[in-house]
């Protein structure tokens, strides 16, 4: 059996690239000849329908026109031009898959993980350190009363305890990718989505939070990853939500083509992905989808501005936030909490300020290029130690006000906001 590696909930490994643009086999330690195993096959860039449906009647035929072929379909996904899709097969059918004309590319179906650290710690500083500049160890957040309203968050995780407390009946259960009971059995999910959109632990208080469960337990795979984002990049565009959303996923795995080129065609489709930069301390690069190129990567910080022991780094890391002891919603009760570490918890701290700043100048806001380019030029710049070749960037919520650039030097305009203790 082919082995199949973590993709993780933001604790430690992620999804080592592939870069040919032509398939290729696994290893030799994994010989296909030898073994029967998952896979993701990814098509060529812009294939008529025609085209794909004929390449998967001629791979469904394989079982027939064989002796002893081993081929199961599994998933399929289209995004945009991109077209994918899962199956396990022997070698002797990976190899005929691998000739075809139509195919790009073949790799292993990995596992994915949570990026959990896990701490009991009762600290909440998060929404401080995001809502003012410098190392204040400040626990007011200053924010704009509208806080993310007309927003949407596409959470990828565990699921959600959509009844608790901090999402006052905002939260909802989009798509089950693993099937079985649509609940969150970890929490991870509903953490993520109280410092995304939580009423006291979240920066955009007022978003719409839309619960996409890919994992089952701690662990999935790519193809779970592949078909919550497919879905969720169906809702966003039939919902016409491209300018108002975010795809905010707190997990990862080894480097993986199909995973990044998802993302990189959901940029392509108007829709902005925020990533885990991962825990392992390591290069972003090796991990998917913190190595897509159109994916905002995020790293995190420790209350003193140092990146956090556990974060990756490097030149794909492109923001910094919060990640080490965030309380948020828990899933013991509707009013439970807890304390965790990790890019799991920095990255929602980022989805959330793109969809606050969406609400309060969604103007400057309705691309992926414009809200990026905000998203770094309010970043606190040069303060992170530790980057290792990131982007020294810390996000910052503009403190109740935000800028409007005049053509030269920016004018700061003064907005209804609020400061919670």
């Amino acid at each position: 059996m082919v082995s199949l590696r973590k993709l993780s909930l933001l604790s430690t490994t992620a999804l080592v690239g592939l870069d040919s643009a032509r398939a290729r086999f696994p290893r030799s330690n994994d010989d296909p000849d030898l073994n029967t195993g998952r896979y993701i096959v990814i098509l060529r860039d812009g294939l008529e329908a025609s085209a794909v449906e004929q390449h998967m009647h001629w791979a469904t035929s394989l079982r027939a026109r064989d002796t002893s072929p081993t081929i199961e379909l599994g998933m399929r996904w289209n995004i945009g031009s991109w077209n994918a899709y899962s199956c396990t097969m022997d070698g002797n059918t990976l190899a005929q898959i691998n000739g075809s004309d139509a195919v790009k590319l073949v790799e292993p179906d990995s596992r994915i993980d949570l990026f959990r650290h896990i701490t009991q710690e009762n600290a909440s500083w998060g929404l401080g350190s995001i809502s003012h500049r410098g190392r204040v160890n400040r626990t007011d957040y200053v924010y704009d009363s509208r806080a993310g309203e007309g927003t949407y968050a596409y959470i990828l995780d565990t699921g959600l305890l959509a009844t608790h407390e901090e999402f006052e009946g905002r939260a909802s259960l989009g798509y089950n990718a693993v099937g079985g009971r649509f609940v969150d059995e970890v929490g991870h999910g509903t953490h993520v989505a109280g410092t995304l959109g939580g009423k006291t632990y979240g920066v955009a208080k007022k978003a719409k939070i839309i619960s996409v469960k890919i994992f089952a337990g701690y662990r999935s795979s790519v193809s779970n990853l592949l078909q919550g984002f497919e879905w969720a990049v169906g809702n966003i565009t039939g919902e016409n939500r491209q300018k108002n959303s975010v795809i905010s996923i707190s997990a990862g795995g080894e480097a993986r083509e199909a995973v990044n080129q998802a993302v990189n065609e959901a940029y392509n489709q108007g829709i902005l992905t925020v990533v885990a930069a991962g825990n392992a301390d390591q290069d972003a690069q090796h991990f998917s989808p913190a190595s897509a190129e159109n994916a905002i990567t995020v790293g995190s910080v420790g209350r003193n501005d140092s990146r956090s022991i556990f974060s990756n780094w490097g030149q794909l890391v492109d923001i910094f936030a919060p990640g080490e002891s965030i309380e948020s919603a828990w899933i013991g009760d509707n009013q439970d909490t807890r304390n965790l570490s990790g890019t799991s918890m920095s990255t929602p701290h980022i989805s959330g300020l793109l969809l606050y700043l969406k609400s309060i100048i969604p103007y400057r806001m309705e691309t992926p290029v414009d809200s990026l380019k905000e998203l770094q030029q309010l970043a606190t710049h040069g303060v992170v130690r530790d980057i290792r070749g990131s982007k020294n960037l810390l996000g910052f919520n503009g403190n109740g006000e935000t800028v409007l650039a005049n053509g030269r030097a920016p004018v700061i305009y003064n907005l209804d906001h609020t400061a919670s203790n």
